[in-house]
């Protein structure tokens, strides 16, 4: 077998592994002005974030984001004064939460700008006959 192929399998094994050990906590729904949905799970793995100044931070949150194409995007806690940052190893996607909205970016560019959305509508009330 030539090192190339070898090596070649070697990177996707790493990499489907990473994928199969991702277990979400809970997740939520956000939908956009165009009705798109993204799925975003919220699970746990321990890394360490570092700044462009060379201080690191160690952080737990790992998200999985399932995009209105239905590609699958892992991403990163970062480090933020308020809100939720996620950003993928690369840093070429970036999703940031502040309840209700999130903003998800790849390569800087808006892709995606959404409200929370409720899986079940809200309970509707009850009107008191006379």
């Amino acid at each position: 077998m030539r090192l190339s192929t070898l090596s070649g399998c070697l990177a996707i094994a790493i990499g489907l592994s990473g994928c199969a050990s991702f277990k979400p906590t809970r997740e939520a729904r956000f939908i956009n002005m165009d009705a798109e949905t993204i799925r975003v799970e919220y699970g746990e793995e321990m890394h360490d974030d570092v700044l462009p100044d060379g201080r690191t931070f160690a952080f737990k949150g790992k998200i999985r984001i399932t995009l209105p194409n239905g590609k699958r995007v892992f991403l990163y806690q970062g480090l933020t004064p308020t809100g939720l940052l996620y950003h993928s190893t690369k840093r070429d996607y970036s999703y940031f939460e502040k309840v209700p909205t999130c903003w998800l970016s790849h390569d800087g560019e808006l892709i995606f700008e959404g409200v929370y959305c409720h899986d079940k509508p809200p309970p509707q009330k009850k009107v008191l006959k006379k």
